[in-house]
Order: structure tokens, then sequence, then C-alpha cells
């Protein structure tokens, strides 16, 4: 047995000890996982996909796109020079110590916040996924976008290791092109060495029967920076882990959330942040609109260890409620094992402002316009942290287009 044979079965081994995680866990007690327990494998179609004009259409970027979680090298536009692989060709070819070193890919770290039987199945049943690893001083001059496309369960599984000083963007977008229930199991890994930057966008617009159950980890070193961008617009389900280690002086992060939910969807994020050397700060903005009878769920947990003096660390939650029948559970928290530290955390729940529709009524804005116009001010709050234009003119057409009276909100702005 090979090592990379090895560690997968361990890791097989775990989730049958795990299991999926059910009501009765705290990080699971408004998120029931137990439907997606008969969607782990994938179910045999016969749907053909037709992959052109899928995406984000006019964006510059390299292109690497999976197909019900296998690599699509024809469909797929990848750098020269740079290391982007392919993880089911590297296990492939893998012999010897390369093996041991690939292995390392697919190894769950049990002590790790928030792991569940998701995390475990992910690793012993990844069917492929990406392998990015710039080398010190690289600077991807384009942004990489990774285009996900399924008909059918899938399990993925990345990792983006960025050198001393190196630089990228990096666009994950999943999308579905069926009208069936199906799982989507993605996995992303991330190490910062010193003074790299990231900018990591996550796009989850599945379809209306899909769920999606998803785990960021990211690890930083000494000066190093992570923009994370999560949106949340499809899938039935959707549930994503985002655990951020800011392992070295002076790392920093800014995660950024934006869910816009309707009919019955629900999507729940829980985001973990570890302060654990010195002089680091983390930033967290997370914005629901909620309409029909969505669900949204955020928990949000910044952890200040001994040691991690002069943290400076800020925690906001805000979410709208368009329906009387929408509901949002929150919970921001802080845990600070130390002094100098300067924390902030907060969070609301309410309806649009009614002063701010009577302002804009006044001023000849129908009242249906005003609402849009208002929902629009909310949720962009979160998108003018995206530095890539196409990307948040995307995601602000295709979020506010589930929303009432798009049509009207789109003349007004003269989109």
């Amino acid at each position: 047995m090979t090592a990379i044979e090895q560690t997968r079965q361990d890791a097989l081994k775990l989730f049958n000890q795990l299991g999926l995680p059910t009501l009765r866990d705290e990080d699971w007690k408004y998120t029931d996982a137990s439907r997606l327990q008969d969607l782990l494998e994938p179910a045999p179609t016969d749907e053909n996909i037709h992959i052109k004009d899928m995406g984000i259409t006019g964006l510059d970027a390299y292109r690497m796109v999976f197909i019900n979680g296998m690599f699509a090298e024809a469909e797929s536009d990848l750098p020269e020079g740079v290391s982007i692989l392919s993880l089911a060709e590297l296990e492939k070819n893998s012999v010897g110590d390369d093996a041991k070193g690939i292995a390392k890919l697919f190894a769950v770290d049990t002590q790790a916040p928030l792991l569940n039987g998701f995390n475990a199945y992910n690793a012993a049943k990844a069917s492929d996924g990406a392998v990015i690893i710039l080398a010190d001083n690289t600077v991807l001059t384009k942004p990489l976008y990774i285009l996900h496309i399924s008909n059918q369960s899938n399990v993925v599984r990345h990792s983006f290791m960025l050198g001393k000083h190196a630089q990228a963007e990096i666009i994950e977008h999943f999308i579905s092109t069926h009208n069936h229930q199906a799982l989507s199991n993605a996995c992303s890994f991330v190490a910062l060495k010193a003074e790299a930057h990231l900018e990591h966008s996550r796009i989850q617009q599945e379809g209306g029967k899909q769920s999606h159950v998803a785990r960021v980890q990211v690890k930083q070193c000494k000066g190093s920076s992570y923009t994370f961008h999560g949106i949340e617009l499809g899938a039935a389900l959707s549930r994503t882990d985002l655990v951020v280690n800011l392992h070295g002086e002076s790392a920093s992060c800014n995660l950024n959330g934006l869910f816009v939910l309707g009919g019955r969807q629900h999507a729940d994020h829980h985001t973990r942040i570890d302060h654990k050397a010195p002089h680091c700060t983390s930033r967290e903005l997370y914005r629901t609109v909620l309409n029909g009878r969505a669900h949204g769920v955020f928990n949000g947990k910044v952890m200040v260890h001994e040691g991690a003096v002069q943290t400076d660390s800020d925690m906001q939650n805000g979410n709208l409620l368009l329906s009387k029948h929408a509901e949002i559970d929150t919970k921001p928290e802080l845990e600070i094992y130390n002094d100098d530290v300067k924390c902030a955390h907060g969070a609301t729940v309410g309806q649009l402002d009614d002063k701010q529709l009577f302002y804009l009524r006044s001023r000849g804005v129908s009242e249906e316009t005003a609402q849009e116009l208002l929902t629009f001010a909310f949720a962009d709050e979160v998108l003018v942290a995206m530095r890539n234009q196409t990307v948040r003119s995307y995601v602000e057409k295709a979020a506010f287009a589930k929303l009432p009276y798009s049509e009207d909100l789109e003349a007004l702005l003269g989109e």
C-alpha cells in the first residue's frame, strides 16, 4: 500500500468514526446534515455538460475548469512557468518519496477547529483538485479562475501554497447544471509564507436542489495577508467552515461574506480566526439579505492566544430580513487570553429603515425601488472590498436579480 493510499484509508476510518454531524453538535445545531447522507456518492446521470459561456464572461484570467470534480484540461488555460497541477495527476504519477510528500495533501488535521465527518470524507474520496505552488517572489499576473461545474455529487480538494513575497488572486466559482438532489464537497487549504498576499473569492451559485459543504483552512506566516470573499447565492443547503491561523507576527486577514437567499434556502458560515502571534490584525464583515422563508446562520469566533500581544480584531455581522418568515441565527464570539489587545464584535438584525424609505419616497422614488436601493446599499458594503471589478459586477447582478423589482433597480442604476 502506498503512502497516499494509507493516508486516504486513515481518512476513511476517521469518517466512519465521526460520521456526519448532527443537530446535537453545537456547531451544527442550526444546520441539519442528516439529509445529505444519501448524497455522498454520485448518482449516474445521462445529462451532458456544455460549458460554453458558463461562468463569469469577460474575465481576463487564467482558467482551470473542473467538471464533476475532475480537471478538464482541454477547457483550461494555465500560465507557463508556474506550478499549477491536477491533484489526480500528481497522485497517479507519484512514487517513492514523492508519494510521501503528496500524501500530506490528503492528511486530516484531527486537532483543527471545526473538524467534522465531511472533512474526513473529502480527504478519503476527493477525485481531483488544484495544487498551486508559487515560488518565492512570484506574482501571478492575472487572476486564476477555478470554475466548478457539476450535474452530480462530487468531491474536490485544493491546495494553494504561496512562497515568500508571492502574490495571487484566486476565484472559485461553483455552478451546477441539473435540477435534482446532489452534494458538492469542497475543501481548500491555503499556506502563505512570509509577506505573501492572496485574495481569495468563493462564489457559490449551485442549483436549487443542490447542497454544498465546504471548508477553507488557512495558515499564515509573518507579514502575510489573506483576503476572503464568500458569496452565497445558490443551493438549497450550503455550509462553509473558514478557519484562519495567524501563525506569524504581523499577519493580517480580511474576511467578507454576503448571503442573498430566498425561498427555503439555507446558508451557514462558521468562521474561526486564531491570533497566535503578536501584532496581527483581523477584520470580518458578513451581511445577509434574506427573503421568503430563507434561513441564514453566522457563527464567527476570534481566539486571541497567550503571547498574541497588540492583537487588533473587529468582527461585524449585519442581517436584513425582507420577509416576516425569514430567519437568522447569529453568534459573534471573542475568546481572549491576553490583556494587550483591541477587539470588538457586534451583530444587528432588522428590516429596512422606515425613515430612509420615507426620505426616498419624498423625493419621487417609488416604494419598491426605494426598498431595492436600500437593500443594494446594505449588501454592497461587503462587495466594495472586491478589487476585481469584473467579478464584483457579476456578483452584484447575480445577487440582486434574486430580489423583487430587480428590473426597476437595474434601470435606476443605469446598468
